[in-house]
């Protein structure tokens, strides 16, 4: 057979559908809203017994319209992997991506990726985050999945061992590299689900970065196939088809050395003990337990010595800043920097802009007449599609990232705002979000003594610039709130000296060159 071909800039979304009449035209609805034009949809139907498939071809005219390739498939009913699988086959666009029927997109979820992959060719794939929603009252849910260290690459212990999260609609991949791997999308078909089988083999080939925006939305429905109460029998199963997966997995990417074999073997093991005191198996569970301490004995030592260490310097490390700090601020950020220092300093949040996201431009716009907007009423933004509560204040934007819903958003707004101390008043902005060199002037020329804008590199001609290292080749500022790749716990927000800053001391830390 001959070599496959792609065609450039168009992107293969392959989604299997099981029953999914009652949930589909939510998701058909997110492909079509799509900002990004070049688009074909190959959706695998896996012998659904209602009314998917009449929905599904009811879509059809309104996908081509909107120039989006739409190939419905139909399949014996198997199971999500078997039906991804025979999808595969058809892909033939330059990017991939494999959502669930039943979550949705943002409307322009492909479009940022896309655009990311363009500018950036040294890399094969990407992702993006994700928010868990319920899909009767749009209300956000806690997310199952850990987020990880978002500035790692290298994730294929990470997603194996749960330290990240695997959410399939997150991922984009280039074709080509994924055909490497699998020739003809021949994925192994288990009935555990599909995206070990996607992801694993390319993440040990390849890294992948992540884009800080949540761009795809999970239903969580109680109902759901995964969600399902198991027997005993079926669970002991699932978690043998795991481990058969796995060793399929393991000998696709070539795995042979020793350390990666026995980390694997720990994984299966670690499974198993949970599994055994689960259903009260406690010899085997103590059998079990001993052969994992033999095999990390050393390691483990090693581990929690050093992670005692860690931990014991960074809560040494925040109390020697909070003995250092005088009064008690208010702070207004434009993101969630002001909230982790009010956090880490212990300080009562005497300012509204907590858990929440402005755009820069908004925000330096708020920062200029704080008193007007302050009076404004907070409204609602109704779009279901938004990834977090939001609302609009006058003629700015507010995001609130970390609230459940608007209402106990805009409750908590009202509240804070009246804490607001404008004798002791501190701004800061970072330079993402829409931010521009045109905006980093008019946030250095805001009329406030105590401010400042953390910046991807140094602007020696604006005084309010701190530069964070470490993101001088980005296109904007990363999140500072992350955690170094070091021995110590130190964040790139840590850099800053923003006790002295607090303190009103000016602006200092490390990567200053101000004479």
């Amino acid at each position: 057979m001959g070599k496959k071909t792609f065609t450039e800039g168009l992107v293969s979304i392959v989604t299997p559908v099981y029953n999914g009449a009652e949930y589909l035209p939510d998701y058909l609805d997110s492909i079509l809203r799509q900002t990004y034009g070049k688009l074909e949809l190959i959706l695998v139907d896996d012998g659904s017994e209602d009314q998917t498939v009449t929905i599904a071809e009811s879509w059809k005219n309104r996908m081509e319209r909107k120039g989006i390739s739409f190939r419905l498939l139909r399949t014996e009913h198997r199971n999500a992997s078997s039906a991804l699988r025979h999808g595969l086959s058809y892909v033939t666009g330059e990017y991939l991506v494999w959502p669930d029927g039943d979550d949705v997109l943002t409307e322009d979820s492909i479009e940022i990726r896309v655009d990311f992959l363009e500018r950036h060719p040294e890399y094969r794939c990407v992702r993006s985050l994700s928010w868990y929603f319920d899909p009767q009252t749009k209300r956000r849910m806690a997310a199952e999945e850990q987020t990880g260290d978002l500035q790692r690459e290298a994730l294929f212990w990470d997603v194996l061992e749960g330290r990240t999260f695997v959410c399939c609609g997150c991922y984009m991949l280039r074709s080509e590299a994924f055909f490497k791997i699998y020739p003809d999308g021949g994925i192994p078909v288990y009935p555990v689900g599909q995206n070990f089988q996607m992801l694993l083999p390319f993440l040990y080939f390849h890294k992948c970065p992540t884009i800080r925006k949540a761009l795809y939305g999970v239903a969580v429905r109680s109902g759901s196939h995964s969600r399902q109460p198991l027997t005993r029998q079926q669970t002991e199963r699932k978690y043998r088809d795991y481990e058969r997966l796995m060793d399929d997995i393991t000998a696709i990417c070539g795995i042979t050395d020793k350390e990666s074999l026995t980390r694997i073997r720990i994984w299966k093991y670690r499974r198993r003990l949970l599994l055994a005191r689960q259903y009260g198996q406690q010899g085997k569970a103590v059998r079990i337990f001993f052969l994992l301490t033999k095999w990390e004995r050393g390691k483990n030592i090693t581990n929690r010595i050093s992670e005692i260490i860690r931990n014991t310097e960074w809560k040494l490390y925040k109390y020697v800043k909070r003995k250092r700090l005088k009064g008690t601020p208010s702070i207004l950020s434009s993101n969630c920097v002001g909230t982790i220092i009010c956090h880490d300093m212990k300080l009562p949040w005497n300012s509204p802009t907590i858990n929440l996201k402005m755009d820069m431009n908004d925000f330096v716009k708020f920062c200029e007449n704080p008193d007007w907007y302050l009076r404004q009423k907070l409204l609602p933004l109704p779009d279901r599609h938004l990834p977090c509560p939001a609302g609009m204040l006058g003629d700015i934007r507010i995001d609130f990232v970390h609230y459940l819903n608007f209402d106990d958003a805009a409750e908590q707004w009202e509240r804070r705002k009246k804490r607001i101390d404008r004798e002791n008043l501190f701004i800061m902005g970072s330079e993402k979000d829409g931010c521009t060199y045109e905006t980093l002037q008019c946030f250095d020329r805001l009329p406030w003594k105590n401010k400042v804008v953390f910046t991807r590199k140094a602007y020696p001609e604006f005084r309010s610039a701190f530069p964070v290292r470490g993101f001088e080749s980005c296109d904007e500022l990363g999140t500072v709130t992350n955690f170094k790749p070091q021995f110590l716990k130190r964040r790139y927000l840590d850099d800053f000296d923003y006790v002295s800053f607090l303190n009103r001391k000016g602006i200092k830390g490390k990567g200053m060159r101000r004479k």
